[in-house]
């Protein structure tokens, strides 16, 4: 028997690990000015860092959608990551407003995934187009997720200690 499935409920344990490790990073942020700080020169701003998780959770909930139904999942929207946070102007609105979007967005994200069958490696290894990620599983989808968020939270930490 494989192991995948028990991988997979490991990774789902991280996303919902990952949520409340940023909710109680951002909680406990009580210098106003940590707000305003940036990763680096021309990094981001935790605001940024949170819709830019809000972001990918809701695209990757509709990728997950097409690829579960046997569909082509959606298309990204072409521009890079920076280009979507400059646009979307995250770096402008609140932090915390932030948190509650892309928490509003992970959940169901997290239940879809979680309501797919853990052992059916057919739908879990189906792959999406050549033009998004070559191959790019629902499986691997997961892993990024849950690896995507420590990413982040590694990042939100930084921008608190400068």
């Amino acid at each position: 028997m494989s192991a995948l499935p028990r991988y997979r409920r490991w990774q789902l344990w991280a996303l919902e690990k990952n949520q409340l490790n940023i909710e109680h990073i951002v909680a406990a942020i009580v210098d106003p000015a940590a707000f305003s700080k940036r990763d680096g020169g021309d990094g981001w701003t935790i605001s940024e860092v949170l819709g830019h998780l809000y972001d990918v959770d809701s695209y990757f909930l509709a990728r997950a959608q097409a690829l579960a139904e046997g569909n082509d999942p959606p298309q990204g929207s072409g521009k890079s990551q920076d280009e979507m946070v400059i646009e979307a102007g995250y770096a402008q609105q609140d932090a915390r407003d932030l948190l509650e979007k892309w928490k509003a967005a992970r959940i169901p994200y997290h239940a879809f995934l979680a309501s797919l069958s853990e052992d059916d490696e057919e739908l879990w290894e189906r792959p999406g187009r050549p033009t998004d990620g070559g191959g790019f599983t629902l499986n691997d989808q997961l892993i990024l997720s849950a690896y995507h968020d420590l990413d982040h939270i590694h990042q939100i930490v930084k921008i608190i200690r400068y």
